[in-house]
């Protein structure tokens, strides 16, 4: 007992040091924010579990791990961080483009905004969504932009919120391996869908990328 009493009366003045110590630290009041880019048009991303992801890093910190920042599905994101220099790159394989993992130099100073530019293998261009009667059409054209990788699926997704994806989603349909990725046309019936407002976009997936490419998202009802 006299062993444990000793212990104690070494750590517990430790811990209340240490914990008084974190307490004056002043908070993070800067906001950082960006959007992932091609020739400065955002790319539209899965939203869902945080799937696609930047990272911040710091010199001159002993510690080197970085900062996740996640992407929403308009291709934006935002972080509260000090005032300082960082490097942005993007993770490892994640995101429906090109691998090269730029390094952006951003100097954080209060409300700062920036764009991390990547090179996409397709974009969606000219998507329009009509519903006539129950029938949700949904048509677009995919302009490659490089090449390597081939069109596998390209997917018309609902949902009754604002936030759709091949997750989040109350009904999807998709075709697969068009042939003619200039003139894309699905349609979905509507009949059992009873929800008052809902949202539509269309996602396309690629060969050998596991994160799917998104359009804008339209309301349709």
């Amino acid at each position: 007992m006299k062993q444990i009493a000793f212990i104690l009366s070494i750590l517990f003045p430790s811990l209340l040091f240490y914990g008084c110590g974190l307490d004056n630290y002043d908070e993070p009041q800067s906001v950082l924010y960006g959007k992932v880019t091609y020739n400065g048009e955002s790319i539209g991303v899965r939203g869902t579990a945080e799937k696609v992801q930047m990272q911040l890093y710091q010199d001159g910190y002993e510690l080197k791990t970085s900062i996740p920042v996640c992407v929403t599905q308009d291709g934006s994101f935002q972080a509260v961080l000090f005032d300082g220099v960082y490097k942005l790159i993007h993770r490892d394989n994640n995101g429906p483009w090109v691998n090269k993992r730029d390094t952006v130099i951003i100097t954080v100073k209060g409300s700062t905004a920036c764009e991390y530019p990547v090179t996409p293998y397709y974009l969606i261009r000219n998507e329009s969504f009509t519903v006539s009667g129950n029938n949700l059409k949904a048509t677009c054209n995919l302009e490659q932009i490089t090449a390597g990788r081939t069109i596998t699926s390209v997917f018309l997704i609902i949902n009754k919120t604002a936030f759709v994806d091949d997750v989040s989603s109350v009904s999807r349909v998709s075709i697969s391996n068009p042939k003619d990725v200039s003139n894309i046309l699905i349609e979905m019936n509507l009949s059992a869908r009873t929800e008052s407002v809902l949202y539509a976009l269309i996602g396309v997936q690629m060969s050998g990328v596991s994160d799917i490419l998104f359009s804008k998202i339209e309301k349709i009802r």
